[in-house]
């Protein structure tokens, strides 16, 4: 049984079975328990009885080791939708009436700036890295350090 998320696509959890040796077992091969995997390679190192009630356990690893922060960092699928069409309008704009592109492009910034660095605040608040900020926007995490520290706690 696989478990998933549309907001964390190319990844499929699943409780995999495990060898003595610790080595994945195929399913139709004897095996000692479950451990907690993910189609993107990752696995918990935990192993759980091979029972129904520890694959349930492999399956509650997934979520609250790999998945829930997968799913923290991943914006709003429908917010996703909508800034890809935003950008979409825009590009088309561009091109028919570039002074209208370029007032309202003027205006997104404007606020694009100030809920960036809310946003950066917040997750220095709640405890993320400087790396995990950086991982979050593209870039490494001394250039989020050195962008945003005066508007976020060290």
């Amino acid at each position: 049984m696989t478990f998933r998320s549309a907001d964390i696509p190319g990844h499929e959890g699943f409780a995999a079975p495990v060898r003595p040796t610790g080595e994945p077992a195929p399913s139709a091969e004897t095996f000692i328990g479950y451990q907690a995997a993910c189609s993107c390679q990752w696995t918990d190192r935990r192993r759980f009885p091979a029972t129904p009630e520890g694959a349930e356990e492999a399956e509650h690893q997934w979520w609250s080791r790999h998945a829930a922060p997968l799913i923290a960092a991943a914006p709003p699928s429908e917010l996703v939708v909508k800034s890809n069409l935003l950008c979409e309008r825009i590009v088309k704009l561009a091109a028919e009436r570039p002074l209208a592109a370029l007032t309202l492009l003027s205006q997104v910034e404007s606020w694009q700036r100030t809920l960036l660095e809310q946003a950066v605040a917040k997750a220095r608040e709640t405890g993320s890295s400087w790396a995990q900020i950086g991982e979050a926007m593209g870039i490494s995490k001394q250039s989020a350090h050195e962008r945003f520290r005066a508007h976020a706690s060290s």
